[in-house]
This record gives structure tokens, C-alpha cells and sequence, in this order.
């Protein structure tokens, strides 16, 4: 039976990867000090503590006993759910530091409004997988609000960009010199930004929703990836 000390860095990888997270990006979202934590977590030099454990499980959504080794299962209905109530603080969190700010009111509106079956947690899990849900929570953790109205904007909008800085600017009520040292989200913030709409998005047959079932990061294909690639991985 392989350690849990060997399955971990392991899966801990596959997570990066998936979501092609940099070693700062991991650790920013992780609200570790530096990213050389994860690169020992990786390479077997250092372990994290319960408390890290917990954290990646909760920012990810995946269980602990998969993180461990136990399972071989990565997410099930309880550990999406404890991802999700922690979403849910993230954001009432950011509500109350910018009280004044669309940063508070944003999410709640945007989502309710044009999302309603991510909004309402009693249809969420009838019309997204639990890969997609995990998808959704890490991007609402990462993806930074005017790239994401961008990204929604700009889909609204027929793709097309004309008007869309502009529309950013309004949305978010910019001052002059906010709006002056504004620039576009970055490609990978756009990918990003146009992957999470993606995601929440449904399609419809027959004028009834369909369930979204496929994850745009698959943290299982990447970990089955790594076995492949690492000798001695294969459990």
C-alpha cells in the first residue's frame, strides 16, 4: 500500500495543472505566504499541516481522503457543499469590506439575475456535475470582477468587443483616474473570465435547460495524466 506522503504531492500536482495554476496562483488562493510552500509540498520536502489540508480541500472542492490517498473518489456531495458555504462567506465577506462597492453587491445580483439555477442551491445540483460545480467555486475565488464582466459583457454582446471597455467602466461607476489607468484583463484573466461563463451557462433543448455535466478543468484526467507520466505511480 503506497503512503499517503506519496499520493499527495501527486494529486496536489494534478490540481495545479488542471486549472494551470502558477506556484504564486496556488499560493494566493491557498492564502499561503509563499509559493515556495507548495513547491515543497510538491517535491515531497516539506507536508502541509491540517489546517493547509483543509484549505485546499475547501478552496477545490475535492475530498480529503482523495487528497490522502484513501479514495479514489475526488468529490463527493459533502465536500462541494462545505466548498460552496465557504464561497458563500468569501463573498459576504468581500460585501462587507467594500459596503459601498459594486465588489459586494455584484455576485449576488449578477448570479440571481442570470444564472438562477446556480443561485438557488436546491436546483444547482439537478442542472451542474459535482467537476463543474468545484469548477465554478475556484474561479469565483480567482477570477477578479471587472474581467468577469468583461468576459459576460462581451458574450451578451455577440462577442463582439466594440463597446466593451466602456460598458466595464459604466458598469462599475470608475472615476476618472480609475478609468484612466484601466486596461483589459489579461489573455489568461479572459480565458478565465470566458471559461466560468461557460461553465455557469446551460444549454437548452426544446426550450428546457440541460445539465452541465462536463468540467472545463478535469482534475481526474490530469491526476490519470501523472500516473502515466511518473514511474511507480500506478496504485
Amino acid at each position: 500500500m503506497r503512503k499517503y506522503t506519496d499520493i499527495f504531492p501527486i494529486r496536489l500536482k494534478a490540481l495545479i495543472q488542471a486549472y494551470g495554476f502558477s506556484l504564486a496562483e496556488t499560493a494566493s488562493i491557498l492564502n499561503l505566504s509563499s509559493r515556495s510552500i507548495v513547491f515543497e509540498w510538491e517535491n515531497k520536502k516539506k507536508f502541509p499541516s491540517g489546517e493547509n489540508l483543509n484549505m485546499i480541500s475547501t478552496v477545490f472542492g475535492v475530498s480529503l481522503d482523495w487528497l490522502l490517498g484513501h479514495s479514489d473518489i475526488s468529490y463527493s456531495e459533502e465536500s462541494i457543499k462545505w466548498t460552496e458555504e465557504a464561497i458563500d462567506e468569501y463573498l459576504h465577506a468581500l460585501a462587507a469590506a467594500f459596503p459601498n462597492s459594486l465588489q459586494g453587491s455584484f455576485w449576488d445580483f449578477y448570479l440571481h439575475e442570470h444564472y438562477p439555477e446556480y443561485a438557488f442551491g436546491e436546483r444547482r445540483s439537478l442542472y451542474y456535475s459535482l467537476p463543474v460545480r468545484a469548477n465554478i467555486a475556484v474561479l469565483i475565488r480567482e477570477v477578479r470582477l471587472p474581467s468577469l464582466y468583461w468576459s459576460m459583457y462581451y458574450a451578451q454582446n455577440g462577442f463582439k468587443k466594440k463597446g466593451v471597455i466602456a460598458k466595464v467602466k459604466e458598469f462599475f461607476h470608475m472615476s476618472e483616474e480609475e478609468a484612466e489607468e484601466f486596461r483589459p484583463p489579461s489573455r489568461k484573466e479572459l480565458e478565465r473570465g470566458d471559461n466560468l461563463v461557460d461553465l455557469l451557462t446551460l444549454n437548452t433543448i426544446n426550450g428546457k435547460s440541460v445539465a452541465n455535466k462536463m468540467p472545463i478543468y478535469d482534475v481526474e484526467a490530469a491526476y490519470r495524466q501523472l500516473q502515466q507520466e511518473i514511474p511507480g505511480t500506478d496504485e
